[in-house]
């Protein structure tokens, strides 16, 4: 697997070599070269195109389920930790968002994506009757699923863009002026996307008996696939369900169309729960809950985001200086505290390093994640096994140098902060170190559940939102789950709405859901933009978390050693709608307005030529 992917980067290399200075410096390729090399030729020169524009989809990765999905909600505590590493992009956590802080230029390059998803299917046109005919229309299924999802992330993103979806420099157009283009109405964007979604959906359906080694590997989940594009689609249309923008007013007709996709997802292809949630997320292979994955070899993921949540005792300052409970496996937690990266052995004394922390790859702390993301799980709930909590030391142990505490009492010690360690990897060919060998997670089936009980709470069904949260924390609790002691009790809309919102938010933390969530969510059926919860008391992390407070005095945030009391937040939403509304898209860079004249700013920003910032998002 690992070298097929080697060969994968390498078919980028010639599928995007020669981008050119054209219409906003974002999309069109020049792929006359493929005819100089022969290619678009033979069916497996078509299939091959189809291998490398996956290895294209994995430079997303980070910018999508962290950058995007997670740095602007409130999971992270915009200061430095208790590592004393420097936090990056204090601005991204504190949502400072204006035309020269953009955190993404060029549309995020999702136009580089949707180009060669253009180029494809201009020689598909032209060319596919070299292919099988289940075979073009399995391809095509891929195509339009990825050139809709592009088109997606942009229309959440960025409101619009410019409509481009044909390959314009392959018919002869080398003409920047001519080029140039502004962005869609939003309703006219968006009804290509779900057009896009429609014709992979009826490409894929036409494509039976078609099969291929490399896309099926390890259950089908690192090729787009028609699960993929089912999962999709219930965004796409639980998006536009929900969520006015521009002249695009939220349509509820849309929402029970998604809740049929992503029926079609639980039912129709087989997808079962892991047995535990160490399962689902370090099974590599034949995971039977993964949709969708970005596939990453032996250290290919060592250095991608969750090393900036992560601990290396190496460098960081803090160890020695807290207890943790962390066991020798770093998957299970002790009753006897040790001292932060040592363990030492009760009956001899004798103090060695933790071998997890000694030999796992991790990087400096970045970003410390908020102490109450921690307190929202139950002890008796297995996804809290994710992080590494590290409590303050008193004054008389420091005193007598204890070094260990047997039955460690949680409460009774203050909690400084903690880091997480939810992907493991696997262990490296003769070493004992943990490597950076996890794939990206795009979709898997406990989201479709949720979003499930997403429309079943827009339904009024309220016995199908218990259903569909249950099932998650029956899988998270295990041998711990009593329903009547974790089950979930229906409530309001309100209330169903938060208690969907806070198990996403425990069962996807590093996958990129909570920041779409807090956009798309509401308090309110069919209320106003102002009711989402990105600008709502309940979308806050600590939200619900009032009576655990008043019992445990101790617990806030982020408490440096002798620092004073910072306490827990629990009602401050994430936005401000009065000051900040305009925020929750994304503005264009300076440099890209500056390159293409037909552009204009996202509505709230500013740019300097004045005739560039009318509210393109409302006509």
């Amino acid at each position: 697997m690992k070298n097929r992917y080697k060969s994968i980067l390498a078919s980028v290399a010639v599928i995007g070599g020669a981008w050119l200075m054209q219409s906003c410096d974002l999309d069109e390729t020049n792929p006359n070269q493929f005819d100089a090399l022969g290619f678009w030729n033979t069916q497996t020169q078509f299939e091959g195109n189809l291998t490398a524009l996956m290895a294209q989809f994995r430079g997303y990765d980070q910018n999508m389920m962290f950058n995007a999905g997670e740095l602007r909600t409130d999971y992270y505590w915009p200061v430095q930790g208790i590592d004393g590493s420097g936090l990056y992009g204090a601005e991204w956590n504190y949502n400072q968002y204006d035309e020269g802080h953009t955190q993404f230029s060029k549309y995020m390059d999702f136009y580089g994506l949707i180009s060669n998803c253009n180029t494809f299917l201009y020689y598909e046109n032209e060319r596919g009757s070299v292919m099988a005919e289940n075979c073009r229309n399995y391809l095509l299924g891929m195509i339009y699923g990825m050139r809709a999802w592009a088109f997606f992330q942009i229309h959440k993103m960025y409101g619009t863009g410019p409509l481009r979806v044909e390959a314009d420099v392959i018919l002869g157009n080398y003409d920047p002026e001519s080029l140039y283009m502004t962005q869609a109405p939003v309703e006219d964007f968006l009804n290509q996307i779900k057009s896009d979604v429609a014709a992979s959906i009826q490409h894929f359906n036409a494509s039976t008996g078609y099969s291929n080694s490399i896309f099926n590997a390890n259950r089908g989940v690192y090729y787009w696939s028609p699960a993929a594009t089912q999962m999709l689609a219930g965004e796409v249309y639980l998006w536009s369900g929900k969520v006015s923008t521009g002249n695009h007013v939220a349509n509820p007709a849309d929402v029970a169309t998604a809740k049929q996709h992503f029926q079609n997802v639980v039912n129709n292809y087989g997808y079962s729960l892991m047995p535990t949630y160490n399962d689902a997320i370090n099974t590599k292979t034949n995971n039977t809950e993964r949709i969708f994955s970005t596939y990453y070899g032996e250290n290919e993921a060592s250095t991608n985001w969750w090393n900036y949540i992560t601990w290396d005792f190496t460098t960081g300052g803090a160890r020695n200086n807290y207890w943790n409970c962390v066991e020798q496996d770093g998957t299970t937690w002790s009753t006897t505290a040790q001292r932060l990266a040592y363990y030492t052995d009760p009956a001899t004394g004798v103090k060695n390093f933790n071998q997890f922390y000694n030999t796992k790859v991790s990087g400096q702390s970045r970003y410390q994640v908020r102490n109450a993301y921690f307190y929202q799980f139950d002890q008796e709930d297995s996804r809290i096994k994710i992080f590494q909590p590290c409590y303050q030391l008193t004054e008389e142990e420091l005193e007598n140098d204890v070094q260990f505490v047997e039955n460690f009492d949680f409460d009774n010690h203050i909690l400084a902060a903690c880091w997480i360690w939810k992907y493991h990897g696997l262990p490296q060919a003769g070493s004992e170190r943990f490597g950076g060998y996890n794939d990206m997670m795009y979709y898997r089936l406990p989201l479709a559940i949720l979003y499930l009980a997403e429309c079943a709470n827009y339904e009024g069904d309220n016995a199908g939102v218990v259903n569909y949260i249950n099932q998650i924390r029956e899988r998270a609790y295990g041998a711990n789950w009593d329903v009547n002691k974790y089950g979930y009790t229906a409530g309001t809309f309100a209330e169903n709405e938060t208690a969907i919102l806070q198990e996403k938010t425990k069962e996807f933390f590093q996958e990129g859901q909570r920041w779409w969530d807090l956009r798309r969510m509401t308090t309110v059926k069919g209320g106003t933009d102002k009711d989402h919860m990105v600008f709502q008391p309940q979308g806050c992390i600590g939200y619900g978390l009032d009576a655990k407070l008043a019992a445990h005095p101790t617990w806030g945030e982020i408490r440096p050693t002798g620092n004073p009391f910072v306490p827990i937040e629990t009602a401050t939403p994430v936005l401000n709608y009065d000051t900040q509304k305009h925020i929750v898209l994304w503005p264009l860079d300076a440099s890209l307005l500056g390159s293409d004249p037909a552009l204009m700013q996202t509505p709230g920003y500013t740019y300097t030529d004045q005739d560039r910032t009318q509210p393109w998002i409302e006509h």
